[in-house]
């Protein structure tokens, strides 16, 4: 083989390589996930429940089945807010209304089946928030309003200075001089 040849390989070889370990990074996620377990007034799991969440402002509805551990899952949902509604024979259908969920976000709404008439419904209005056991991140969401009203650095008004916001950030700070750093950029 002539030297122009290897070199001709070599750089193909590589280009291939890189090609295929880009295939395999992902994007920025831009979806949710709603999940939850279904269970009786004795807390035994209630399995083959059908589970129907809605988007309030779509109407879009989506439908599963709990399995036999009274699980549920709704994957890849887009960000808003749904209407869970779980109905099983022999029981009260419950309705849990008003379930935001954001980017990147995994909801855990149980639901508990009181028995009963499918014709009657259980709406709950409230409840406790319980401790996030389906993910391991922490994520903060800062609304309009909070934006509006809070002060974000003087006179300049840094996006960046929200950051020190989330928990587990550290307080925003430069790492360049000015010379090297004109667009005055933070690093958290």
């Amino acid at each position: 083989m002539k030297p122009g040849w290897r070199t001709c390989v070599v750089v193909l070889t590589s280009l291939l390589i890189l090609l295929s370990a880009a295939r395999n990074t992902r994007a920025q996620a831009v979806t949710g996930t709603l999940l939850g377990t279904v269970t009786d007034q004795s807390r035994a799991v209630v399995a083959g429940a059908k589970v129907t969440i809605k988007e309030m402002k779509t109407g879009v509805a989506r439908t599963s089945v709990t399995n036999d551990s009274g699980n549920y899952e709704f994957p890849d949902i887009p960000p808003g807010v749904y209407q869970v509604d779980v109905e099983q024979p022999g029981f009260k259908k419950e309705t849990r209304p008003d379930v935001e969920v954001t980017v990147n976000s995994t909801v855990r709404v149980d639901l508990r089946l009181d028995p009963g008439t499918a014709t009657e419904t259980v709406v709950v209005t409230a409840e406790l928030p319980i401790l996030q056991t389906d993910r391991a991140d922490v994520g903060e969401k800062i609304g309009l309003t909070q934006l509006g009203e809070l002060p974000i650095g003087g006179a300049v008004r840094n996006f960046q200075g929200l950051l020190s916001l989330v928990p587990g950030t550290v307080r925003p700070h430069r790492d360049h001089s000015e010379f090297f750093n004109a667009q005055d950029s933070l690093s958290t």
